[in-house]
């Protein structure tokens, strides 16, 4: 049996429209919108073309497809910015890795879901999260992807590129319902960490939005900064005068962007407007709202749960890992070694002739 409805996850995956897809395979839009509706069912001929076209097997086109995976606060980054395409391709990516992760995570024993579910207020929500995870309440939170992921939450890398889009999330069924956070890894380092936090909030807080979508955004960036910067150690370390000096000294203790400090100094009351408004200057005076100094760059963060669970199954095969993978999960060789890639740290040995070795994909303790 054919599922019309794979042949749309593998369709806007890609990118395309149905128009898009009828050229490239020689049909019309009408043909692939009534595969796509369960109203016709394709030929074999047209099943193989559409299989080469969008990188994925034909008998993936065959497995039933997974219902249970909602946008969750994706949703928010597409009023504000995304194009409808672009939501679906995203979408798509991470329900694709999400039901692959399904696949094997019954086999594995992975970490406790530790992330509480609550209704306080953002920076008590924080709080709480904080000592949930077993951290110190006014401590730089150091490798925040790792500790995040050990305590049950599983992070999936998006491994094409979107302009306007850092990260999503959504509570899921898994083993367990569990909350899944999807991220850009090619995003800087300070910008991917205030948005995993960010993400955070929202999973820890709003289960259920009905027309919060600002009150809910705003919400989850207060979370955020208490989670990454308490309010007890900024008003310690944030000393006036506050000059651009003192935010590049604490960026790289903290793991947060200069812009995110100079606007948690301002928040809690340490500078005034007018002295936010300077500081803010002095960044665009030296192209630093855009690029800060290099020399403060963070160490990479990379998502390692799902990777660890690839190793787990496959690094022990005849095959390469791609290969065995690809095949399991109906993927052309190629599209598994997209997916694998974005997992992979840059300041190892590239890939190459698609072989990944268990050093590469290691859940690394540290």
């Amino acid at each position: 049996m054919i599922y019309g409805e794979r042949i749309r996850q593998a369709r806007e995956l890609c990118g395309l429209t149905q128009g898009e897809l009828a050229k490239l395979v020689g049909v019309n839009q009408s043909a692939i919108a009534h595969i796509e509706s369960g109203r016709n069912i394709p030929s074999q001929e047209l099943l193989d073309s559409i299989a080469a076209q969008t990188e994925f097997l034909p008998s993936f086109f065959e497995k039933d497809s997974i219902q249970n995976f909602p946008s969750g606060s994706l949703v928010f980054r597409s009023r504000a910015s995304l194009s409808a395409r672009e939501e679906a391709q995203a979408y798509q990516y991470a329900r694709t890795m999400f039901e692959q992760a399904k696949t094997m995570v019954s086999h594995l024993n992975i970490p406790d879901l530790r992330l509480p579910r609550l209704s306080d207020n953002p920076v008590t929500a924080a709080k709480v999260t904080r000592s949930s995870f077993a951290l110190s309440p006014d401590k730089p939170i150091k490798k925040l992807i790792n500790i995040v992921e050990r305590n049950g939450v599983f992070i999936l890398s998006l491994p094409i590129v979107f302009n306007k889009l850092d990260a999503f999330s959504v509570w899921a069924e898994m083993d367990i319902e569990r909350p899944v956070i999807i991220v850009s890894c090619s995003k800087p380092v300070d910008r991917l960490r205030f948005s995993i936090a960010h993400e955070l909030g929202h999973l820890v807080m709003h289960t259920a939005l009905k027309g919060r979508v600002a009150e809910a955004e705003k919400e989850a960036n207060r979370f955020a900064a208490e989670f990454l910067l308490p309010e007890s150690a900024m008003k310690q370390e944030l000393v006036p005068p506050i000059t651009l000096t003192t935010v590049a000294r604490l960026k790289p203790r903290w793991g947060v962007s200069m812009q995110s400090i100079i606007i948690r100094a301002y928040e809690l009351g340490i500078i005034t407007n007018r002295q936010y408004r300077y500081l803010f200057e002095q960044l665009s005076t030296r192209g630093w709202r855009t690029k800060e100094p290099s020399n403060l760059d963070l160490p990479e963060e990379k998502p390692q749960l799902f990777a660890k669970m690839i190793e787990h199954f496959y690094s022990d095969s005849n095959e390469t890992v791609p290969e065995s993978y690809a095949k399991d999960m109906h993927l052309t060789v190629k599209r598994a070694m997209e997916l694998i890639n974005s997992y992979i740290d840059k300041r190892k040995p590239p890939l190459g002739n698609y072989v990944v070795s268990p050093t590469q994909l290691a859940y690394s303790n540290n």
